[in-house]
Formats: structure tokens, sequence, C-alpha cells
């Protein structure tokens, strides 16, 4: 992603309240051919700045935190994280870090989602307040990331 190589050499944060989905039905998925041999590339500088500068400023623990992937334009830049993958029969759920900014002038947003990886099925779901699970947004690639994901948490 020719995108990602552009280096920001400052970073200045404020907090923001994501409301509502806003946040959830953002997803960063990139547009990568499906391949089960899909691994996630090692977090960048700027990512691992904000992921902890926010973790400092919010609740969320820094410890444990998988660097997925990220995209950054000059309408939004976004990166989106997992961690304690834990199977359950055809199913890994984890917990999933959402960073994001609405352009350079708007602050971050920090959100943390349950969310689960169907194996079989090779989908993403969230769930809400209330314990219900819900489709996660799917792009182009996600079935990659949904066997990335299962093979973090292999069968006993």
């Amino acid at each position: 992603m020719s995108v990602l190589s552009i280096l920001r050499t400052s970073v200045g944060l404020r907090t923001i309240v994501i409301t509502g989905s806003t946040a959830a039905v953002v997803s960063v998925a990139s547009a990568l051919p499906s391949d089960a041999r899909w691994a996630p590339k090692p977090e960048p500088k700027f990512w691992s700045e904000v992921r902890l500068q926010m973790s400092d400023q919010e609740t969320a623990s820094q410890a444990g935190w998988m660097f997925m992937e990220a995209m950054q334009s000059p309408k939004i830049d976004a990166a989106e994280y997992l961690r304690d993958p834990r199977r359950e029969d055809q199913t890994v759920t984890f917990q999933a870090l959402l960073l994001m900014r609405k352009g350079e002038d708007n602050p971050w947003g920090m959100r943390q989602l349950s969310m689960r990886a169907q194996c079989v099925d090779g989908v993403l779901e969230r769930q809400d307040q209330e314990g219900r699970w819900s489709p996660y947004p799917g792009r182009k690639g996600t079935a990659s990331k949904v066997n990335w994901i299962c093979a973090q948490a292999p069968k006993p």
C-alpha cells in the first residue's frame, strides 16, 4: 500500500467520542485478493505512536494488540488491531480496536469491539451491547483475514 509509505513525523492527538455505529461501519480491510497466506505487516511507527498515545488517554490497556492493517487518505485515517483470540468450535472470538480520525484537522477516536471470526464461512461479526451478533462489513480479502485470525487460536 503506497499510502502507508508516507511517513508522518508529528502526531497531534486529542480525544473524540465516536457515537452510534460510525466506527463499527468503518472497515479498513484492504482490497487485497483473497489469499489464505495473508498475514498482517509489522505495525508502522506512526500507528504505534497513535495507539500508545490514545491508550494513555483512554482506559484501554496497551498490552497485547496485534496490528492488522491501516489506511490513510486525505479524508480518513484508520487502523485495526486485535487481541485475545479464543476458539469456540468453528469461531474465534477476539477484541478489536479501531483507531480513526476523519481528516488531519480532526481529533483521533478509539473504539473497542467484541468480534468473532466465523472460520468456516470466512466472515466477521461484531457483538452489540446486548450480546447479539451481527455481520461486520466485509471487503475483498476478508476471507483471507478470517483464515489468519482463525489460525491464531488453533483447535485444541
